[in-house]
């Protein structure tokens, strides 16, 4: 694991609806929560509003002259909407980045995905775009989003044996429920499973895991039981093996007075096989302070949480 996640904070903070569905004072607010219990690994990216949430997060640090406490990750590539073409292209990635560090208002980010892979691309003609990235010091580690753990390895043996950067984290849809795979709204999206667990198992990368609060479902399935679930929800988490943590999860929330959403988190940050970061997405700042509940678990909590992982 590189050096760089040593420093950072167990959570990362994701960013998507800054500037957009979160005014700016109250992402300015969130912000400065999340920095001020300790929190500096920030999550963005292009797409994000257009650019907005980068714009929003680059006037925070200007004002709070927060740049140098901060890892800023953010990710370009992403296929163009409305119509979804790839985008993995030299023009596009480096297209984003510099509007990625004008907007944040930096010469560099600390992490720089790849939003998304293009399979039909061999690994020999991404690398060598990111590799130059990180040579002219636009940033200084780059990561994959929503890339199979088997293409990873493949586009790391590939730099290694060149000489060229390797992926050092990777982002994956991946959160205490277990995912139903067909039910996922968008099938670009690459969730966690057994496969792509043992493979970060075995090489060693760290995850930062998106989507780590399964939208608030063990909250939910607490207050309006299964059939008070969304068809999203149903479709994208409910099988047995769920309805399993639920029955974990539900009675240590209930015993210790933690939210169900926050004591879910320990599935992530008590994972002694995979380090993981799990991002949140925050709406206000009540809601970062509940999320740091995950923070009270006793160890006696946590072991009844994963006698059955």
């Amino acid at each position: 694991m590189h050096p760089i996640f040593e420093s950072c904070f167990p959570l990362a903070l994701g960013t998507a609806p800054f500037g957009t569905g979160i005014p700016r004072d109250t992402a300015f607010a969130v912000l400065d929560a999340f920095t001020d219990l300790g929190g500096n690994l920030i999550d963005t990216a292009a797409v994000y509003g257009m650019g907005v949430s980068e714009q929003t997060i680059g006037a925070w640090m200007r004002l709070r002259g927060s740049r140098d406490r901060v890892v800023i990750s953010t990710k370009g590539g992403h296929p163009s909407l409305p119509d979804w073409s790839r985008r993995v292209t030299e023009i596009d990635i480096r297209s984003d980045m510099e509007d990625s560090l004008r907007y944040l208002g930096t010469d560099h980010v600390d992490i720089y995905f790849l939003h998304r892979d293009d399979e039909s691309k061999p690994v020999e003609a991404i690398m060598p775009i990111l590799d130059t990235l990180v040579r002219e010091g636009k940033t200084r580690l780059i990561g994959a989003s929503n890339w199979t753990v088997a293409r990873i390895d493949e586009a790391n043996t590939f730099a290694r044996e060149n000489g060229m950067a390797e992926f050092s984290v990777s982002q994956i849809f991946h959160n205490a429920a277990v995912i139903n795979k067909e039910g996922v709204y968008d099938q670009t999206l690459v969730a966690m499973d057994p496969t792509e667990h043992e493979g970060y198992e075995m090489n060693g990368l760290p995850v930062m895991a998106y989507t780590s609060q399964a939208q608030g479902l063990f909250s939910h399935i607490r207050d309006r039981g299964y059939v008070g679930l969304s068809e999203g929800m149903v479709k994208t988490y409910l099988n047995h093996a769920t309805k399993a943590r639920a029955e974990r999860i539900l009675p240590v929330a209930a015993e210790t007075g933690i939210s169900p959403t926050a004591v879910s988190l320990a599935y992530l940050l008590r994972d002694r096989r995979v380090k993981t970061f799990p991002i949140l997405v925050i709406s206000r700042v009540e809601r970062l302070e509940e999320a740091m509940g995950v923070f009270s678990l006793r160890d006696e909590d946590v072991a009844r949480l994963l006698g059955g992982h």
